[in-house]
């Protein structure tokens, strides 16, 4: 789990979260004051810059022409989980979340939900290390309970490394994977989920995915054909997709019943409204809610 192309896909996560982070407070979608901090030396005085309202619509200009609909995505989709995160919590009662492949998620420090929550983030050994050793580095950062789990999935698997005492009836859980686009990822997905099903019924999971159709006829999706150029040649390789139309079947499968799915067009249109119709391209990326039998 997470090898190096995973840890630049949550390096580009976390600078769209910290463009966005420089608009007024009434404007943005996301505030994470944590993110620029994983950022090399450029990119975090870019960032800066980008608190004035013309250098961010020209960088966020830029990424769009060279990763059409990433930016736009990206935002609106962190906060379609942040807020599915938020309702699970206060509407059902859960009150332990387990990020699967956590990279540089600051879920644990942002999310102001409220209620007390126990946060477990399961990742690589290395990448832990080196993310805790830029959390360690932070001033005023809030006091959060996370439990570190480190797992190597190409040598563990998560009933191995995972206590038992999170499986404890007291425990509402909802289990948060951002990544299911590789092969390897897909084999890893059957584990994870069988392990998923051994907590209670109501157990919920949010997990990414892209439709299949990308990757059968990419030239059909706008931008894909340089996306996925640039994914290769940073060494990320998406050879993995579901068609949306057979999620409830693929969740059945997996004793789960599902609560929600969209793509990129259906969150951006929730959360830009009318400003949503002029953007293009990552319709393909898709987000799941699902819940255990």
């Amino acid at each position: 789990m997470n090898r190096s192309p995973a840890i630049k896909s949550g390096a580009y996560m976390a600078t769209f979260r910290a463009i966005e982070s420089c608009k007024p407070e009434k404007e943005r979608l996301v505030y994470d004051p944590f993110a620029a901090a994983f950022l090399s030396k450029f990119y975090q005085t870019l960032v800066a810059v980008c608190a004035l309202p013309f250098i961010r619509k020209i960088v966020t200009t830029g990424i769009q022409l060279r990763w059409p609909g990433t930016f736009t995505s990206a935002v609106a989709r962190t906060k379609l989980i942040d807020d599915m995160i938020i309702d699970a919590v206060k509407t059902d009662g859960i009150n332990q979340i387990i990020i699967v492949s956590a990279t540089l998620d600051t879920r644990a420090h942002r999310l102001n939900i409220g209620v007390p929550v126990h946060y477990v983030e399961v990742d690589h050994p290395k990448v832990q290390y080196a993310k805790r050793a830029v959390l360690a580095e932070l001033q005023d950062m809030p006091t959060v309970r996370i439990d570190y789990v480190p797992l190597d999935l190409n040598t563990q698997q998560m009933s191995d490394v995972i206590p038992q005492l999170l499986q404890r009836n007291h425990n509402k859980t909802l289990f948060l994977w951002e990544a299911l686009t590789t092969s390897m990822e897909a084999r890893e997905a059957d584990t994870i989920f069988k392990y998923i099903n051994n907590f209670p019924s109501g157990t919920q999971v949010i997990f990414t995915y892209i439709d299949k159709a990308v990757l059968e006829n990419p030239k059909a999706f706008n931008g894909f054909v340089s996306i996925d150029r640039i994914l290769r040649r940073s060494g990320e390789n998406w050879d993995f997709g579901l068609h949306p139309g057979d999620l409830n079947s693929f969740m059945e499968a997996r004793n789960m019943k599902m609560r929600y799915e969209g793509g990129a067009e259906k969150y951006r249109a929730q959360y830009f409204g009318n400003k949503s119709r002029r953007m293009k391209g990552y319709e393909y990326f898709r987000v799941v809610r699902g819940e255990v039998k």
